[in-house]
């Protein structure tokens, strides 16, 4: 698939767009009754009229479509705003641009396109009028002339909706002001250029005592305290003459004076305004008294947040994580130190650099972006959305990625990304915050290899030891007393448990490391079921429990690797033998959920204290109590379990009623999904 690119002025292009009014907007019939004649007359089941903004193409009309609106990545439309001429696709599939588009092959399994670009009233491509059918078609000459008068139609209606809706804007602004003006805190007064006051709005009748009909119509002068209004009078005669310099308003501070005779410091700013040939003029005055009085108080306030950002940048700079923030379009704002030593960039460089992602390996890059568009449902673009996708939508953003320095030296980090929201709940940026993982790396390696060398050098001896206790056991060497028996059987029984425990240390080295294989092939979950249970029957004997196998349907698929699943269904068939009572009938049951599987171990003993339940799938994790002891365990096969049970794409949890019931259950996708085989 090709994504459109961006035209040539594209933010000129925007401007003209947004300047219409129209995004977003309720259903118009004018509209609708064009794309509803478009579909009677070429016979087709969708008509659109499309709007292409940055990140979408929305539909102002849509006859024969449910959805508001669809990305621009993956629009026609968006490759049909790119020249004047008609678009027209007659097999979609048989075009390498759109053969694998989402929307040739999902729904609505567009085939067949036709769009003619419309204008703004400036010229600006804006949108498309097009029709759409589900069959490859042709289209004849007579066929895009009548198209070409329904797209004018479309423009025409566009256009006139905007003026309309400029003119309700503009009246509403008038509304708005008069409102602003009506319930400002500040006096506005308005003079005409011989500084005869015009208006007088409610807060200047609060501010200096007199009502507006004892001001209207008189000099501004009075306002003023005396020794100022001399001065008030050279000013006003001064701007009805030359005017303002420039388009900056005058800003002063004087002393005014209210109706009962006392003064006040006040803040003037003073606008200019044109009322056909003459000059008239707009006064904004504030009533300072607090502020100056307050003013210590905010010198203090100052000196308090200069100590504070300045702790702020200190502890930014001195901390070993890099810490990057981006405003809402992916520019870098800060850089601090840890990032400068880390990276090896400094922050002017960041600054200027137009792209993350030289930080990051493109191969990295592009996994990531399959991987979330499969997480979050929905196409990922490049650049800032791999990052910023997931913290977007206020979800928890923490993975491990690959930086490359300046120098193109790696080093692995984990990064966590957090989204910036503004005091109006506005997203105003994002904040990445990257921990060097190198030596955490070499430790975990040593350990990795520390681990796994002392299993393999414990197992050698632990085979020979186990090999002799049989014999020794089993009468190799002459007849064996009951005492020395008993004892045999416990050394036997501890070097099996001391086995085990070598395997599952090897089993979690492998699955941290990656090295653990899975060989996953399509087959029905319920003989490996059955197998999982036979394998466990004798254990479960020897506790007195006994398990009842059911499942709704005997054909469900999954995607797995069987040796490690069996090992997955032992594990939790062999906890609940442990824990049930005796006389006990653990229940295993497969059920089909609307995209899994979920097979459920249900025991009736004991259960599992809530004081339990966060630790229950961590490494070495037993419960207390001298029950659960009793029973042995390594405390690493539910660890093992979740981890098997996710490299599938699973997930795996329980509910534990103690004294009633406990179920583990796991889910599987099932193999007929796409989204998850």
């Amino acid at each position: 698939m090709i994504e459109p690119h961006d035209p040539p002025d594209e933010i000129e292009r925007i401007a003209a767009l947004c300047r219409l009014h129209v995004l977003d907007t309720p259903a118009d019939d004018r509209f609708d009754r064009i794309t509803a004649i478009a579909q009677r007359l070429f016979h087709v089941p969708i008509a659109l009229i499309s709007l292409v903004d940055g990140e979408r193409q929305w539909f102002k009309s849509r006859a024969g479509l449910d959805t508001m609106e669809t990305p621009r990545n993956i629009s026609f439309c968006g490759h049909a705003i790119l020249e004047e001429r008609p678009f027209i696709i007659n097999d979609a599939l048989a075009d390498p641009r759109f053969a694998d588009n989402p929307l040739v092959i999902g729904p609505p399994h567009l085939r067949f396109y036709a769009g003619i670009p419309i204008h703004e009233s400036g010229g600006w491509r804006v949108g498309t009028f097009c029709l759409i059918d589900t069959s490859p078609r042709a289209f004849s000459v007579s066929d895009l002339a009548a198209l070409r008068e329904l797209a004018h139609w479309a423009e025409t209606e566009l256009n006139l909706y905007s003026l309309s809706q400029a003119t309700a804007i503009t009246r509403e602004k008038e509304a708005r002001l008069q409102a602003i003006v009506e319930h400002a805190g500040d006096a506005i007064v308005t003079i005409d250029d011989r500084g005869v006051v015009e208006t007088f709005n409610p807060a200047a009748q609060r501010i200096f005592g007199y009502r507006a009909d004892e001001v209207v119509g008189q000099s501004v002068t009075r306002l003023g305290a005396r020794h100022y209004r001399d001065t008030i009078m050279q000013m006003v005669a001064s701007l009805a003459r030359d005017g303002l310099a420039g388009v900056v308003p005058a800003n002063r501070q004087v002393f005014a004076q209210r109706r009962d005779g006392t003064r006040f410091p006040a803040n003037v700013v003073v606008s200019e305004m044109r009322i056909g040939k003459r000059r008239a003029f707009t006064a904004l005055v504030r009533d300072i008294s607090e502020r100056r009085r307050s003013s210590d108080d905010i010198r203090r306030l100052n000196r308090h947040l200069a100590e504070t950002l300045g702790l702020q940048q200190a502890i930014l700079d001195s901390t070993d994580y890099a810490i990057i923030s981006v405003n809402s379009i992916g520019q870098v704002t800060m850089f601090n130190d840890g990032a400068k030593r880390m990276l090896g960039y400094s922050e002017d460089e960041m600054r200027t650099q137009d792209k993350l992602e030289r930080l990051h390996d493109p191969a990295e890059l592009a996994a990531r972006r399959a991987h979330l568009a499969q997480e979050l449902g929905r196409p990922i673009r490049g650049g800032a959305d791999v990052f910023i996708a997931k913290a977007r939508e206020g979800k928890r953003d923490e993975s491990e990625w690959t930086y490359i320095r300046k120098d193109g030296t790696r080093l692995p980090v984990m990064l966590s990304i957090s989204a910036v929201w503004d005091e109006d709940h506005k997203l105003a940026g994002f904040v990445g915050i990257a921990q060097d993982l190198s030596e955490r790396k070499k430790i975990e390696q040593l350990k990795q290899e520390f681990i796994s060398t002392l299993s393999h050098e414990l197992r050698t001896p632990l085979t020979s030891i186990r090999g002799s206790l049989g014999l020794l056991a089993g009468g190799a060497v002459g007849p064996v007393s009951p005492k020395a028996q008993t004892l045999l059987d416990v050394a036997n029984k501890n070097c099996d448990r001391l086995v085990r425990l070598i395997n599952d240390i090897l089993d979690v080295e492998k699955i941290e490391s990656g090295a653990m294989r899975f060989d996953a092939v399509v087959q029905p979950l319920l003989p490996l079921v059955e197998q999982a249970v036979a394998a466990t029957t004798a254990y479960a004997t020897q506790y007195q429990v006994s398990f009842d196998v059911r499942a709704d349907r005997d054909d469900l698929q999954v995607a797995v690797d069987a040796d490690r699943l069996t090992q997955v269904i032992v594990n939790l068939l062999s906890n609940a033998s442990k824990f049930a009572p005796a006389g006990d009938v653990i229940e295993v049951r497969l059920r089909r959920r609307e995209h899994s599987v979920r097979l459920s171990v249900i025991d009736h003993g004991i259960g599992i204290p809530a004081a339990f339940h966060d630790r229950i799938f961590q490494k070495f994790a037993q419960a207390d109590g001298a029950d659960n002891r009793a029973k042995g365990g390594t405390g690493l096969g539910l660890n093992i379990t979740k981890a098997i049970v996710e490299k599938h794409c699973g997930t795996i949890d329980f509910i534990s009623e103690p004294g009633i019931r406990t179920e583990f259950y796991f889910d599987l996708p099932l193999a007929a999904d796409p989204a998850k085989a």
